[in-house]
């Protein structure tokens, strides 16, 4: 099975609408992390088909509770291993993708011209320091703690907003003043033997 092959039958167990070309493109940004990473440490994980498998197909599954979000933030993006597919997947999504770390932003910005993203804005900086970005939605993953993912929300989400955060199988949810626990809930991926958990917040003050 080649690249686009597995991205496409990831996409369809996770019960995601294979549009046109989103293979191909997921498939040409997954050949580009692959060659960046033999010389900048962009994800640990470095056998490809396993980064589809364990690290992007989480986006798939997020995907299912962004359709109604307009302006999403992904904080601590790395590689924008969950930001780009859901701009691939959501053209009238805005996705900002914000890390600190230059070399991963660069990548970023490589993919955006090498796939033309005009909805995927990556920004170096840290999240409780760049400017306010007025999203409804942010989503975060291997950031840190709950307490900490829900403060960075803070600066770029309203009343209204909502926190999209995954964490492995012990990950717990949390109490906090201005946010509302709406669902947590655990899944797998297709062929990965780890059990992940979702938390969904939404922001009530």
């Amino acid at each position: 099975m080649n690249l686009e092959e597995l991205i496409g039958k990831t996409m369809e167990r996770l019960c995601v609408p294979e549009a046109q070309g989103v293979p191909q493109m997921l498939a040409r940004f997954l050949g580009e992390l692959e060659k960046w990473n033999r010389r900048v440490n962009l994800v640990g994980v470095k056998d490809v088909e396993r980064v589809c498998r364990e690290l992007m197909a989480d986006a798939f599954f997020l995907n299912h509770y962004l359709k109604d979000r307009h302006h999403i933030v992904d904080i601590g993006s790395g590689s924008g291993i969950l930001g780009i597919p859901i701009a691939v997947l959501n053209g009238s999504i805005t996705v900002y993708s914000v890390d600190g770390n230059l070399k991963k932003v660069q990548f970023q910005r490589h993919i955006r011209r090498e796939l033309g993203l005009a909805n995927f804005f990556p920004i170096r900086g840290r999240t409780e320091m760049i400017d306010p970005l007025g999203a409804d939605g942010l989503i975060a993953k291997a950031f840190g703690t709950t307490e900490s993912i829900l403060d960075a929300a803070e600066r770029h989400l309203g009343v209204s907003g909502k926190v999209f955060i995954v964490k492995g199988k012990d990950g717990q949810g949390k109490d906090h003043p201005r946010y509302r626990l709406e669902k947590e809930l655990s899944y797998m991926l297709p062929d990965v033997e780890k059990t992940y958990r979702l938390f969904i917040y939404k922001k009530v003050s």
